[in-house]
Parts: C-alpha cells; sequence; structure tokens
C-alpha cells in the first residue's frame, strides 16, 4: 500500500494545481534572459495564490486575439510585460488583460536592479496586480452542463381513473 502514495500525491498535486481559476501569463518581451526570469517569478506569484498557472501558449499578435483564447482555454486573464533594459536597471510594465473582452484591467510600471528583481517582485507584484486578476472576467464556458434529470406527466386534469374491464377471450 505504501509504495502506491507517492504516486497517489503526485496525481492529487497534478489535480489541484488546475483546480483554480486559469490564468496566462504570456511570453514576455525584453532581453531573453530577464524576460525568462521575471516569467518564472510572476507565474509562481500567480500559482501561490490559488491561480492555475498557463504558460505554454504563445505571445500573440493583437489583443483582439484574447477573448478567443480565453474562450477557447477557460482563461479569467492574460498577463503580459515588457522589460527594458536602462543602464544596470530593468525597467518593466505589467498588464492584466481580462479574458471576457480583452480589456486592460491593471497595469503596474516598476524599475529595480537585477539583484533586487526577485525580492521586489515576491513583495509588490501581487499588492498591485493581484485585485486585478482576481476581478478579471472568464468568459462563459463552451462546455454544456449536464442537464437536469426530466420528468415527463403526460396526465391531463381531465383524466378518470383507470378502470380496467374483465374480458375473456373465447
Amino acid at each position: 500500500m505504501l509504495r502506491f502514495l507517492p504516486a497517489a500525491v503526485v496525481f492529487l498535486s497534478s489535480q489541484m494545481a488546475w483546480a483554480g481559476p486559469r490564468v496566462a501569463v504570456q511570453p514576455f518581451s525584453g532581453p531573453d534572459a530577464d524576460s525568462r526570469l521575471v516569467r518564472q517569478h510572476v507565474a509562481r506569484i500567480v500559482a501561490h495564490h490559488g491561480f492555475a498557472v498557463l504558460t505554454s501558449l504563445p505571445a500573440v499578435s493583437g489583443t483582439g486575439q484574447y477573448p478567443q483564447i480565453a474562450r477557447d482555454r477557460e482563461l479569467k486573464a492574460f498577463v503580459v510585460a515588457d522589460i527594458e533594459q536602462k543602464g544596470k536597471r530593468l525597467a518593466m510594465t505589467f498588464l492584466v488583460w481580462q479574458g471576457i473582452d480583452g480589456s486592460v484591467v491593471g497595469r503596474w510600471e516598476m524599475a529595480a536592479y537585477r539583484e533586487k528583481l526577485a525580492s521586489l517582485l515576491r513583495k509588490e507584484f501581487w499588492r498591485r496586480l493581484g485585485p486585478a486578476i482576481a476581478k478579471a472576467l472568464a468568459p462563459p464556458s463552451n462546455h454544456l452542463a449536464p442537464a437536469p434529470p426530466m420528468r415527463i406527466d403526460a396526465s391531463s386534469s381531465y383524466d378518470s381513473e383507470i378502470q380496467g374491464v374483465a374480458w375473456r377471450r373465447r
């Protein structure tokens, strides 16, 4: 029995990872190494607050694609960022787009040295953009819910009691 326990824990934890509302953390634009690092930090922060984070989506060419992607993938919000190197600091602009219509519901601009980037994101990201992610609206699901059981009453108020007639075949 104990030898199956690790597999059960992995299965349950993978199920729980997708239990919350889905949020896509899009690829960030900017220097490759820095944008990957910042994206990983943001994905961890969002997941830590109970959201299922989707990082497999490619960057989109236009914001008009967000509602359809959100409907197909059942996404509540998209987090995107633009990162620029300004001297020794990284300047970042984060946007949160809601899935239902692709409108911006949150924006945060910050600048930090690489050494202080992780701690600043941990302290400030959720405080600044968490409410926007939480209030973002997902589009209605494409999946139909199971129909409730039906009971059909074919009787009428004009029906009388059913009376049997006893007869025999001769």
